[in-house]
C-alpha cells in the first residue's frame, strides 16, 4: 500500500537516478499517476490482460485515496476499444476522492466513427489541451492525438494531413512512423510555447503530461517529437519533467535537466499492477511506485 512516506531508495530504477535532499520537510502536495488501463471486455491478447484492468484500477484508486493526493493523472488509453468500455472502466475512477485529469490516447479512439466526436466528453475532457498552476508549478496537459489517422474523420483535412505525414516518415524510415502514433499541431505547439513563457514570467516550474513520449528515441514517440523537444529546450530551466504513457514497458531519459518519464502500462500482465504517487517538493519530485512502476527521485 502506498503512503506519502513510502520510498525504497535502494530500488534498481531509483538508484540509476541521482537522489537529492528535499528542500521541504513535507511535500507541497501529491499527485496520483496512472497510464494505459486500456480496458475492454475481451480475452487476453499476449501480455495484455484487458478485463483485469477493472480490478487493478480499483486497487490503485484505493491506494491513491489513502495517499491523500491533490489530484491524479491518467496518461491516456483508458480503454482498448469499443465505446461501451468507457462505462465500465470509468466506474473505478469515480471512486477517487479528488479530481482526475484524463489525457487522450490513441486507443481511446478505437471506437465507431460516429462515436469519435464524443470520446473527449465521455472521458470528462472539456479541452483537449489546457494548463493550471499550483504552488509555483504549472501543470500542462497536451493532446498528442491532434494530427492522427485515427482521431479525425476519414477524409477530413486533418486526416489527410496525418496520412501524408505518416507516409513521409515511413519513406524516411523513422522509428515512430507507426499509425498508432500522431503529432501535435502548430497551433497547440505555439500554445505550449506561450504557456512556458508565462511560467517563466510567473517564476513557476512546469510539468508537462501527454500520452506520447518524445525521449528517448523510440517507436512510440510523437511524429514531431523533435519540434516539441525544441520548444521545451528553449525553456529547459523552467520545465521539470515530461510524463507520458503509450509505451507499456516504461522508459526514462534526462536531457538538459529535464526528466522524461514513461509510466508503465497498467494493462500489461495478469496480476501485477502499475501506478504511482508523486510527492511534489520545491526542488524534486519523488515517485513512490507500485507494481511495475519503479520508485524515482527527480531533482531540479
Amino acid at each position: 500500500m502506498i503512503t506519502r512516506r513510502k520510498f525504497i531508495a535502494t530500488s534498481a530504477a531509483a538508484a540509476a537516478i541521482p537522489s537529492a535532499g528535499f528542500a521541504d520537510e513535507k511535500p507541497l502536495f501529491s499527485v496520483g499517476l496512472i497510464a494505459d488501463a486500456q480496458y475492454v471486455d475481451a480475452d487476453p491478447g499476449g501480455i495484455r490482460h484487458y478485463r483485469n484492468s477493472i480490478q487493478k484500477l480499483g486497487d490503485a484508486v484505493k491506494s491513491i485515496n489513502e495517499a491523500d493526493v491533490e489530484f491524479s493523472i491518467h496518461l491516456g488509453d483508458v480503454i482498448d476499444r469499443d465505446f461501451a468500455s468507457f462505462d465500465d472502466i470509468l466506474e473505478p475512477l469515480r471512486e477517487l476522492k479528488t479530481p482526475v485529469h484524463q489525457i487522450l490516447g490513441n486507443h481511446d479512439f478505437s471506437v465507431e466513427e460516429d462515436d469519435k466526436p464524443n470520446v473527449a466528453a465521455k472521458m470528462g475532457i472539456k479541452n483537449p489541451y489546457y494548463a493550471f498552476s499550483k504552488n509555483g508549478l504549472r501543470f500542462i496537459f497536451l493532446d498528442g492525438t491532434e494530427i492522427s489517422t485515427f482521431a479525425q474523420p476519414i477524409g477530413s483535412v486533418i486526416h489527410q494531413e496525418a496520412s501524408a505525414m505518416l507516409a513521409e516518415f515511413k519513406a524516411k524510415k523513422r522509428k515512430s512512423a507507426q499509425n498508432w502514433n500522431a503529432a501535435i499541431g502548430p497551433k497547440q505547439l505555439a500554445w505550449l510555447e506561450g504557456q512556458l513563457k508565462e511560467a517563466v514570467k510567473a517564476g513557476e516550474k512546469a510539468i508537462i503530461s501527454c500520452h506520447y513520449p518524445i525521449l528517448p528515441d523510440n517507436s512510440h514517440n510523437l511524429w514531431n517529437d523533435q519540434e516539441v523537444l525544441a520548444v521545451i529546450e528553449k525553456s529547459s530551466k523552467t520545465v521539470v519533467a515530461w510524463f507520458n504513457g503509450h509505451n507499456h514497458a516504461g522508459n526514462y531519459a534526462e536531457r538538459n535537466g529535464v526528466h522524461y518519464v514513461t509510466v508503465q502500462g497498467m494493462v500489461d500482465t495478469a496480476d501485477t499492477n502499475a501506478f504511482g504517487v508523486m510527492d511534489v517538493f520545491s526542488n524534486a519530485l519523488k515517485i513512490s511506485g507500485s507494481g511495475r512502476v519503479p520508485d524515482r527521485v527527480l531533482s531540479f
